[in-house]
């Protein structure tokens, strides 16, 4: 029994098509996106650097303040 042509072609040929119709809306996107100048993503990088290290020393911290209160039980029940 022959196969119905829908005109779509094969997996192939569908799969192609496809990926050409997904790049051409990911480049309309790409257009439509409002980019940051160079001074916005400096200006944001050294907010996040900030605030990793902000962060970094209160983990540090917090660590440092834990282990010396768990050591300090561990030698009051010893």
């Amino acid at each position: 029994m022959a196969r119905k042509n829908t005109g779509e072609g094969n997996f192939i040929v569908r799969g192609v098509k496809a990926a050409i119709q997904f790049l051409g809306e990911v480049r309309a996107e790409l257009i439509k996106v409002a980019w940051p100048t160079k001074q916005e993503v400096v200006a944001s990088t050294w907010v996040v650097l900030f605030a990793v290290g902000i962060t970094a020393v209160w983990i540090f911290a917090s660590d440092q303040f834990s282990a010396l209160l768990i050591n300090g039980l561990i030698r009051l029940i010893h």
